[in-house]
């Protein structure tokens, strides 16, 4: 009787008789790859969450671009502060989840994303902003977040233990330097 094979010598024998199959398959179809084509493969992409689901293809020159879930009154939110909808020609081909007959639409861009509480398919729209909005934005933004960073390191905290609202602070209090 032959000694039982360890988990390694599994696991190459199996990864071999896949790849046995795979290159039956594309004889059998016309697809037969060269040796160095065998040995290396594309760029794989991960299953665990760190790449986004939903991806666009192209990027639009002087605009960035937003997926914006259509949640009551969020859309109409960002209309109202400069986005526009993109149409499909803008951005060429678009990724997954694409809702390829969005007719009732007309020429945006939308994803299905999801359900809502009533069982209804819940949308998300591809939108773009004027790059220079977007960065006048951003820049508005990182300004009340300097402003807390300052506070902090400035230990303008109220009562000895405690700050405005409520949370504890230790005795030295809070300090913070930027690296």
């Amino acid at each position: 009787m032959p000694a039982p094979l360890t988990m390694d010598q599994k696991i190459a024998k199996a990864e071999a008789r896949v790849a046995d199959r795979q290159e039956k398959k594309a004889e059998a179809t016309g697809q037969v790859r060269s040796t160095t084509e065998r040995g290396s493969r594309g760029k794989r992409s991960t299953f665990n969450g760190t790449e986004g689901k939903l991806r666009i293809g192209n990027e639009i020159e002087g605009y960035h671009l937003h997926i914006l879930n259509d949640t009551p009154g969020r859309i109409q939110q960002a209309l109202d502060v400069g986005y526009e909808f993109v149409s499909p020609d803008e951005v060429g081909s678009v990724a997954t989840n694409v809702v390829s007959r969005n007719t009732d639409i007309g020429d945006k861009v939308r994803f299905l994303v999801g359900t809502g509480d009533n069982s209804e398919p819940t949308y998300a729209y591809l939108m773009k902003i004027r790059q220079e909005l977007y960065e006048e934005d951003q820049n508005a933004l990182q300004s009340k977040i300097d402003k807390v960073d300052d506070a902090i390191r400035g230990g303008k905290i109220t009562a000895p233990g405690h700050s405005l609202d409520g949370r504890y602070v230790p005795d030295g209090g809070i300090k913070m330097s930027r690296s």
